[in-house]
């Protein structure tokens, strides 16, 4: 993520567990004496277990309506098994927990009379805490684990279950909204909040043939040794350091304002200059929908001075439409490209289209393009001359990253032999010609800049061939925090209108931009 010239890395790192130091617990001299005692008390009875923290996200109370269901479907179970819930205090002074812990009371109470006998309860509770070695030992004695939160980011309660079974036998019936759930797949997984199919998948776990079980222990042990504490710590400091391979490339950092003094001092003093000025994200903010984007009058005002200055030439090069941009600057005094160059308009003169272009593959584009505006709620899609593009503005972030994703995708292959280009901009994606750039505008006008500097500024992907097509002597200025080519780079929309504001009235200090009490420097920070 780039957010205000900074680049974050974000990733997920599994939580692992010392499986190690569980596994040689769990073979020691008297954890083996208390698994043997356990069993021996146990007799012939199925040993069911759950470990959790007594709160209300574990989901205590549905596992134990679930084991009451299993007992009043399958009679046969009665007597047979034994539940063994472990629930370590937690938050007691809370009245909420006060509430779960009477709940639970009342819930093992009624099981153990509705199902016990005069030998025999099925629901042993523990509200205690237990030491590991105890805990180990009823980990390697049980027949079923049931780790079955309402939620949990992850829960190592199940990896401890699974590295204690060093005779690979058990099995683990965990909930699928256990952040353990995407890494132990050979569990048994459950909705948490579906009494009835916790209950028929507790049976099957009881059920389960002993091949079965070692088979999905195994791979559970494999996965849970491989990807250890040890591993998961290396694995951090590891993506630590490889962020330099990430880290923004020194053009990413803002301009120093020595910089960008000796930048404007070398402009100022330029006999003559020509301006290549991208539009959105560069002399406007964006907005939500293309159209709403219209200059305001500071920037009209802008585009006016330097228009009029005898030394300047002004041209807007922009992806919109040519009507658009006729209708917002056709009286002012400056070039105007449209269609990232395809239609160009010098100062008073009319608009034509310097290249044929073939558009038969338009049809093709646009039906896949408005499947995709109907697929994602806020996007939609905009038709050029010879360019269609589908805008996700306005769409979920999320969702609308992930779509034009896939839109990239479909695009690629679907037109693999067509001579098109397929642009991503900033939200949004746009499919035109091969060859048709914001670069044809600086080729085309390269007599104009043979003896003036050429001055580009552009805030996106399709700036890059604007600031490619540059002469060597040439000045590229980025605005925002995109990689770029460009020698120097601003902040934002505010900073680039300063510095253009600089270039005209050298006495102006600071301009309004948008409003009559912001007031912002050449550098972009308020005044």
């Amino acid at each position: 993520l780039t957010y205000q010239g900074r680049t974050v890395r974000f990733d997920a790192f599994p939580m692992g567990i010392d499986a190690r130091s569980f596994a040689e617990q769990a073979e020691s001299d008297p954890v083996l004496a208390e698994v043997a005692r356990i069993r021996s008390e146990s007799s012939s009875q199925r040993l069911v277990l759950g470990v959790d923290r007594l709160d209300y996200t574990k989901g205590i109370v549905g596992r134990l309506h679930a084991i009451a269901l299993l007992l009043e479907r399958e009679p046969d179970l009665r007597g047979r098994l034994r539940f063994i819930q472990i629930a370590v205090p937690s938050r007691a002074n809370v009245p909420e927990y006060g509430r779960l812990t009477d709940e639970v009371n009342r819930l093992v109470g009624s099981i153990n009379g509705r199902f016990g006998s005069a030998s025999s309860v099925p629901v042993h509770y523990l509200y205690r805490s237990v030491a590991r070695s105890d805990l180990v030992a009823m980990y390697r004695a049980a027949d079923v684990m049931l780790v079955t939160p309402l939620r949990d980011g992850m829960n190592l309660v199940a990896k401890e279950f699974v590295a204690s079974r060093v005779d690979e036998d058990g099995v683990l019936v965990l909930s699928e909204f256990a952040g353990a759930a995407s890494e132990m797949g050979e569990a048994i997984l459950v909705n948490p909040y579906d009494v009835d199919q916790m209950a028929a998948q507790i049976s099957q776990a009881l059920l389960m043939p002993a091949e079965e079980r070692r088979e999905r222990m195994r791979a559970l042990r494999r996965r849970v040794f491989d990807y250890d504490a040890h591993r998961w710590a290396e694995t951090f400091i590891d993506e630590l350091e490889r962020t330099r391979e990430f880290a923004p490339a020194p053009t990413l950092r803002l301009s120093s304002r020595r910089e960008l003094a000796e930048l404007e001092q070398r402009l100022r003093s330029a006999g003559s200059m020509v301006l290549f000025l991208d539009y959105d994200g560069t002399l406007v903010p964006f907005a939500r929908l293309p159209e709403l984007a219209w200059p305001d009058h500071a920037l009209r005002d802008l585009l006016t001075q330097l228009g009029r200055s005898e030394r300047i030439d002004v041209h807007v090069v922009s992806g919109r439409q040519r009507e658009l941009l006729e209708r917002w600057f056709g009286d002012l005094p400056i070039g105007l490209h449209a269609e990232h160059g395809l239609w160009s308009r010098l100062p008073g003169g009319i608009w034509s289209q310097p290249l044929a272009v073939d558009n038969t593959w338009m049809e093709r584009v646009r039906a896949l393009l408005r499947q995709f505006a109907m697929r994602v709620p806020g996007s939609f899609v905009e038709e050029k001359t010879a360019a269609l593009a589908w805008h996700f503005r306005s769409a979920d972030p999320e969702f609308g990253e992930w779509q034009a994703r896939e839109l990239q995708t479909h695009l690629t292959h679907a037109l693999s032999n067509v001579p098109v280009e397929i642009l991503l901009g900033d939200k949004v994606v746009e499919v035109q010609p091969h060859g048709i750039n914001k670069g044809l505008v600086v080729r085309r006008l390269s007599a104009s800049t043979a003896n003036a500097v050429a001055v580009a500024l552009g805030d996106d992907q399709t700036d890059e061939n604007l600031f490619a097509a540059l002469p060597e002597s040439g000045i590229g200025i980025h605005v925002g925090p995109r990689p770029s080519r460009a020698q120097y780079r601003l902040s934002d929309v505010a900073a680039a209108r300063a510095l253009l504001w600089r270039l005209v009235a050298p006495e102006v200090e600071a301009y309004t931009a948008g409003s009559a009490d912001k007031r912002v420097t050449l550098f972009g920070s308020p005044e």
